[in-house]
């Protein structure tokens, strides 16, 4: 059985981006796993009434397991991090814990955040950077163990289009300024693998409304007319085992990891 290895920053960030990816790969039939830096403690309670039964932190923590019922997700693994704070993390820390996770879970794709962010959220800029480090010792390590692997493990960047995101950005559903810093897709050919998830739109719409806390903050991103990221989920592929991937102007965009 083939393994899929999800690694974000906090609950939802896992249904943003790849969400319909990971449902249509969890449907035919790959064990798909995620391991979440955070459990989104200093996040918004958004339309949820703040309560003395339970923290952010264990709302966020339920949230993410409902969506992941939705997505068919088997488990979900969370590193305690503080939310908001993974940049000052001791260096190597993240790192340390994503190796571990690969080297137990033995993932054959792994997707995280692109370089940037996505959002240009700090905590996803850290955990897109300690993963490609991580995966770059555990793909070392599996072709140490064996050299002649025919399928080495995948690390791919979620990610959204340049063009994309200026349609979105153009059309006020989507602000044109995140954490200081103007919001940029990824050169549209740059990106690698384009999936098609119309079939797990709904899975994905359901996803994230598991995630009640952040509606304030995902409605526009929900109610965008033809909304183009319930059609198709874009991705980098940056590394095959240990070599490094480039798209190259006679590569051909891929429909599948």
């Amino acid at each position: 059985m083939s393994k899929l290895l999800g690694i974000f920053a906090h609950p939802d960030d896992e249904s943003v981006a790849p969400g319909g990816t990971l449902a249509k790969y969890a449907k035919a039939g790959w064990n798909v796993e995620l391991v979440c830096a955070t459990r989104g403690d200093a996040g918004n309670w958004g339309a949820v009434e703040p309560s003395a039964a339970a923290t952010l932190s264990e709302i966020r923590t339920k949230e993410l397991g409902e969506a992941s019922v939705q997505l068919g997700v088997r488990s979900v693994t969370f590193l305690d991090y503080k939310d908001g704070a993974l940049k000052d993390t001791h260096p190597g820390g993240i790192e340390n814990d994503l190796i571990r996770s690969m080297e137990e879970m033995k993932p054959d794709v792994v997707i995280t955040h692109e370089p940037a962010g996505i959002t240009n959220h700090p905590d996803h800029i850290k955990v897109s950077y300690a993963a490609t480090f991580a995966f770059q010792v555990y793909a070392g390590t599996r072709a140490d163990e064996n050299p002649g692997d025919p399928n080495p493990p995948k690390l791919y960047y979620a990610c959204f289009p340049e063009s994309v995101i200026s349609y979105v950005v153009n059309h006020k559903y989507f602000p044109g300024e995140l954490f200081d810093k103007p919001v940029h897709g990824i050169e549209d050919k740059r990106i690698t693998t384009v999936i098609n998830i119309k079939r797990f739109a709904s899975v994905k719409h359901k996803a994230l409304l598991s995630h009640a806390t952040q509606q304030p903050i995902l409605a526009k991103y929900l109610d965008i007319p033809n909304n183009p990221f319930f059609a198709h989920e874009y991705f980098v592929l940056r590394f095959i085992g240990t070599k490094e991937v480039y798209m190259g102007k006679n590569d051909r965009v891929s429909d599948r990891l």
